[in-house]
């Protein structure tokens, strides 16, 4: 595993490597342009240190200073920056307290989330049993009603065999009761609008 003194090492060794990218002799140029020998070197040491400080420092200022100066152009000073700002860092470390805190933080968010997911889910159950339970109420007789209730009572602890016995005395009630306790159900407004 890299440590910081090993990042701040690798950042010194490339600081002499660091030179002026001569012009051709047809370009006119405002400014230096630098470039560094081994730039795959130059990058990866970067996105190293980007990493190691994200991961280690997560809520320290640093990072997203770190970010900017080395999204600027290559130069001496603008390495130079990015060198004190790890320097800095390993100097002058940030106590872990304030990301524990918000890991905290975090987790007790996801928790509530969780507990608020849950209600509205047992809410919303409620609410589809009530509107299946008036819709199909709506549209039975008392004496009707009873005869369900009397099957599913009969079989309250193996619904499956009540399933096809309710199946059967619903069809004895005539064609259309299956239809209209249909349609009463999906043109419950709190159902309806779904189809929308």
């Amino acid at each position: 595993m890299i440590t910081i003194d090993e990042l701040i090492q690798q950042g010194e060794d490339i600081t002499p490597q660091i030179k002026i990218i001569p012009p051709s002799f047809d370009v006119i140029r405002i400014g230096d342009v630098y470039g560094v020998e081994k730039t795959e070197e130059y990058e990866n040491w970067k996105a190293n240190v980007k990493r190691f400080i994200r991961v280690n420092y997560p809520n320290d200022k640093s990072v997203m200073e770190f970010e900017k100066v080395s999204s600027n152009k290559l130069s001496p000073t603008n390495h130079k920056k990015l060198l004190a700002i790890i320097k800095a860092i390993k100097d002058i470390p940030q106590p872990n307290t304030a990301s524990n805190d918000s890991i905290n933080k975090n987790r007790e968010i996801i928790i509530n989330n969780n507990n608020i997911n849950q209600i509205q889910n047992m809410e919303l159950k409620n609410e589809i049993n009530i509107i299946f339970t008036q819709c199909i109420k709506e549209e039975l007789t008392g004496r009707q009603l009873k005869e369900i209730n009397e099957i599913i009572e009969l079989h309250k602890n193996e619904p499956e065999k009540a399933k096809p016995k309710i199946i059967e005395k619903l069809k004895s009630f005539g064609g259309n009761l299956l239809s209209s306790i249909i349609a009463n159900i999906i043109t419950n407004p709190n159902i309806y609008s779904n189809f929308l």
